[in-house]
């Protein structure tokens, strides 16, 4: 029988091997490997779409025959190939830019991919118009609203979704520096602030959990420096066995010249050399 809780050696394990490594140019191989797929998967759509839509700007005697796309694999070997990957590529961008920001920027290079296989499926498989803007070569019946979206499909969709994959690139980078900060933010409060002893009076589950533990909205309540009570509200990721509950006692650090700054104060769970160790792996 133990006389070590596992939970703590397995932290202190953590905490030992140090900071994870960078990415190397096998995990980016694989990033490159799943934006592939994903571009595979919008060369696919491009020529599934092929027959509808030439429907809104093609006469019927000029438009493609209406049978089973030749590249419909495509849809099938992309999406699931690059569903398979995409755990391994969120982990990779996670170490890169961050939990948050490894997100986002996942779906900014899954969207990104997604444009470009689309775009070039459609320049490759659409039908072009005998005359653009009219639906038959006599040029009689010009074409509406929808034959002219139709038509530019090929353009407009693969320029919105490069749109929206660019704005989750900057909100990735956002992120990212919002990261940095928080950790820099938690180094000093821990080489430069005020321990105390604090205790948990709320609990919330917030219906997340990453690799199985749980995360954890809580309050603690702490006398600072000066001896008035506050209280202070932080999210976490846990243990399944050490969830926080009401009434646990935990350490605290505050910097005793701002010690309401929510985002200068660290709290850390168990004895001190426990709640160390917390603090040390979330810095890291």
């Amino acid at each position: 029988m133990s006389t070590v809780d596992p939970a703590l050696a397995r932290r202190r394990q953590r905490l030992q091997a140090g900071a994870p490594a960078r990415p190397g140019w096998r995990a980016w191989l694989l990033v490159a490997a799943c934006a592939g797929l994903w571009a595979m998967f919008g060369y696919g759509v491009g020529d599934v779409a092929t027959y509808p839509i030439a429907t809104g700007y093609l006469a019927p005697e000029l438009q493609p025959p209406n049978e089973v796309p030749g590249l419909l694999w495509m849809l099938f070997v992309g999406v699931f190939g690059a569903m398979i990957l995409g755990f391994g590529v969120d982990a990779v961008l996670s170490a890169a830019l961050g939990g948050v920001g490894g997100t986002l920027a996942t779906f900014a290079v899954n969207l990104a991919a997604i444009a470009l296989g689309l775009w070039r499926g459609a320049a490759d498989r659409w039908v072009a118009p005998p005359r653009p803007g009219f639906f038959d070569p006599a040029a009689a019946l010009p074409w509406g609203a929808g034959g002219w979206l139709s038509w530019t499909a090929q353009y407009w969709a693969p320029a919105l979704l490069a749109t929206l994959s660019a704005l989750l690139a900057w909100a990735a980078l956002a992120a990212r520096r919002r990261h940095l900060g928080q950790q820099r933010r938690l180094r000093e409060t821990l080489a430069q602030g005020q321990r105390t002893t604090g205790l948990v009076t709320e609990t919330q589950h917030t219906g997340v959990e990453v690799g199985n533990e749980p995360r954890i909205r809580f309050v603690a309540r702490f006398t600072d420096h000066l001896g008035a009570e506050r209280w202070v509200t932080k999210t976490g990721q846990f243990d399944a066995s050490r969830v926080p509950r009401v009434g646990d006692e935990v350490q605290v650090w505050f910097l005793r010249e701002a010690p309401g700054d929510e985002d200068r104060i660290v709290v850390g769970f168990g004895s001190a050399e426990d709640a160390q160790i917390e603090e040390r792996l979330a810095a890291q």
